[in-house]
């Protein structure tokens, strides 16, 4: 057997002005609706045109072939491949101070009719000995310096070399985060339908239908009749 409706009950505001409203409102609402309807907004002009110039300077050749060729020639400072006489251009100083003192001591033995005496090739030796010895001892401790403070500048220069890629990736981030939106946009448009006629359904009032089973009726309506016999 089934059920039968035995009557329903209403519950609205006692003002008409609000039951007025709430009834403006769903109709609003449902007229706002479009099946496929988004609240996605593209990014502006200035976003994307912001996003563009921000990878072609982080694309920038000039930038990374500058920032590698730092890195190798710190780098092979650093690894102690330019010390002493192996920096460069101190050879080819280091050379010239040596043609000269040869120079001037021969110059000085030769004038006096000692040349390739061995007056001469102490004379020479000597000359060198001061010359080179001393240059070639302070070329070594400044190449230590310019070593330690190599050393200290390779780990600045691999942080610039990550910047490119850090912008690549905030900018991706952005972008990932816009098609998100851009995905998320029907359901968010249907979401905020639904939350302005949840947030207001309590004004709307509620009806109450109220069921009987079939069976109890008639259970009651028999002991009524037997009540009269």
């Amino acid at each position: 057997m089934g059920n039968v409706n035995t009557g329903s009950t209403q519950s609205k505001s006692s003002s008409a002005a609000v039951n007025k409203a709430v009834d403006t409102l769903a109709g609003g609402v449902s007229a706002a609706y479009t099946p496929g309807k988004s609240l996605y907004q593209n990014p502006s002009a200035n976003t994307t045109g912001g996003w563009a110039a921000s990878l072609a300077a982080a694309n920038n050749p000039d930038y990374a072939g500058g920032l590698a060729g730092a890195i190798g020639s710190y780098g092979n400072r650093a690894a102690g491949n330019e010390i002493g006489v192996n920096a460069p251009g101190y050879a080819a100083l280091r050379n010239k101070l040596q043609s000269d003192v040869t120079s001037g001591v021969n110059s000085s033995f030769n004038n006096s009719g000692l040349f390739g005496s061995d007056s001469n090739v102490r004379g020479l030796t000597e000359g060198l000995t001061s010359s080179l010895g001393g240059l070639d001892y302070q070329q070594y401790q400044d190449s230590l310096s310019r070593q330690a403070e190599a050393a200290n500048i390779l780990p600045t220069l691999f942080q610039g070399a990550q910047l490119p890629a850090g912008i690549q990736q905030s900018i991706g981030a952005a972008q990932d985060a816009d098609a998100a939106a851009k995905a998320a946009g029907p359901t968010d448009y249907l979401a905020k339908l639904t939350g302005i006629l949840s947030g207001n359904a309590a004004s709307a009032g509620t009806t109450t239908n109220s069921q009987t089973p079939l069976w109890k009726l008639l259970l009651g309506g028999a002991a009524t009749v037997a009540g009269a016999q």
